[in-house]
């Protein structure tokens, strides 16, 4: 095959309309190599195997040189791409793959090879620079320029720091000198992903967490970080939809990623012993709450037992999506993220000498104690749930959150058929049980969001409490009586 590379970079999006201003930024802070105008045809088969396989190819035309490259998804934790690639230069239009094909047979067909045609193209201009200092190198490229799939197209404006040589910090201490000049946002996609997305014209809607794949061998360090990079993703993905559209689905997404992110950071908190972590867990709590009030207006307005939706409810609902944009804006939230993926990646917690023998130990070892230790808070705050009060209901809902996170971050390592029938009655337990306790939670919260609005007139779909109780009591003894599927 050709000469297999290891890059690791970190990716900033920001907007178009900041493109001047980045650019006279980079050439007066760093030293500028050269400006390069590519134009980059991407292949698969017309079933996109080798976008199921985790695969990208391209060809890219540089002046006269046609370059062909292979990347595999490889690793990305909290902000940095770590990808296997393969490059070669080539002579033609069409994908010459006699080198790589003996390795792609094992994810693809071969008689799929045969079949590759060009899906979508990006057409960029790049400029490049470079950051000396001492035994470090880092390369910074600015690419700004559009992904066409057809007829459809879609900006593209990017900045990637690349670790040539040297300490990974560099990467996100030259992020925050580029976000105090102008707003940007960890890029989650690689510009693959953006042109299949773009490609298959897929409707714009909410997205769900994808699986967090576990292997059993991984130290406990590298699954955290698997599992946060997998949260931050969820979070960006739904990020960008809120950013354009006031989309319920995208909202609630959004703060379903920030409670799955700061539920792994409590999970593993025996192994994060540096002085940032209640910092970092406390900023995220004051995101979701900036979230809130329009997740709370949207739970109303779906269960209003009349229609048409008052107009006050929607001013307010507006203002509501208003207000959660500014937050995710905020210069803040946007060093926050940063802060949050430095630390991640390569914080205190990883070299603490104290803290080698957790982070060092296998995850399957460590996935046991942390669902054990969950389910007993979760048992224990739930006793006597019928008699609990609204607060005390609400901390037992939060414990049966954390508990369900855990199984989904946790349940690749236990794949037997066993083991998967008991993760599914599991899962179907406790989310009946959620169900209850969140209707429950609607019993106290909608009467007060109703009166802090002034609409006290609008009549809410009302729930039995005492039913409700019973119900979620029931459901609570039920999801106890199941076998762990993690025993």
């Amino acid at each position: 095959m050709a000469d297999q590379q290891l890059e690791i970079e970190l990716k900033l999006e920001l907007d178009s309309e900041n493109a001047t201003k980045i650019q006279r930024f980079l050439r007066k802070s760093l030293k500028r190599d050269q400006a390069q105008a590519l134009d980059s045809v991407y292949f698969d088969t017309a079933e996109q195997h080798l976008r199921k396989a985790r695969f990208s190819l391209r060809i890219r035309h540089i002046g006269k040189r046609r370059i062909q490259t292979l990347k595999a998804a490889g690793e990305a934790t909290a902000g940095l791409f770590t990808r296997p690639e393969w490059e070669r230069d080539i002579k033609s239009n069409v994908p010459l793959l006699d080198r790589e094909s003996a390795f792609l047979e094992n994810f693809v067909p071969e008689s799929a090879l045969a079949d590759l045609h060009p899906v979508f193209r990006t057409v960029v201009h790049r400029y490049l620079f470079e950051a000396i200092e001492r035994d470090n190198f880092i390369e910074v490229s600015f690419d700004q320029g559009e992904i066409r799939a057809g007829r459809r197209k879609q900006p593209l404006c990017e900045v990637e720091i690349e670790l040539k040589r040297g300490d990974p910090a560099l990467l996100f201490k030259l992020a925050q000198e580029i976000n105090a000049v102008v707003p940007v946002r960890l890029g989650v996609l690689s510009k693959a992903e953006r042109g299949y997305n773009l490609a298959r014209s897929a409707k714009v809607q909410a997205i769900k967490a994808d699986p967090v794949l576990l292997m059993t061998e991984m130290t406990s360090a590298k699954a955290l970080q698997a599992i946060a990079q997998s949260c931050i993703r969820h979070f960006r993905l739904n990020e960008t939809i809120l950013s354009r559209h006031d989309d319920a689905g995208a909202l609630h997404q959004t703060r379903v990623a920030l409670r799955r992110l700061r539920s792994v950071i409590t999970l593993f908190r025996k192994m994060l012993t540096d002085e940032r972590y209640e910092a970092l867990r406390t900023d995220i709590k004051w995101m979701a709450t900036a979230l809130g009030m329009a997740r709370n207006i949207d739970v109303l307005i779906a269960g209003l037992e009349s229609r048409p939706v008052p107009k006050a409810l929607l001013a307010a609902r507006r203002h509501a999506y208003a207000q959660a944009r500014a937050s995710l804006d905020s210069p803040r939230w946007r060093k926050l993220m940063l802060e949050l993926a430095e630390w991640l990646s390569i914080g205190p917690w990883l070299t603490h000498p104290k803290n080698r023998s957790r982070c060092n130990r296998p995850i399957a070892q460590s996935a046991v104690r942390i669902l054990e230790r969950s389910l007993r808070r979760f048992e224990r705050r739930g006793r006597g749930l019928v008699h609990l009060d609204d607060h005390a209901r609400h901390r037992v809902r939060i414990e049966a959150k954390k508990l369900r996170y855990a199984a989904e971050f946790f349940e690749t390592l236990f794949p037997s058929r066993d083991a998967k029938q008991r993760r599914k009655a599991f899962g179907r337990a406790i989310e009946a049980l959620l169900d209850s306790l969140g209707d429950l939670n609607d019993l106290t919260v909608v009467p007060a969001l109703l009166k802090d609005l002034d609409l006290r007139q609008v009549r809410f779909g009302i729930h039995n409490r005492k039913r409700l109780l019973k119900k979620a009591e029931r459901q609570y003894k039920t999801l106890l009586k199941i076998t762990p599927f993690w025993q």
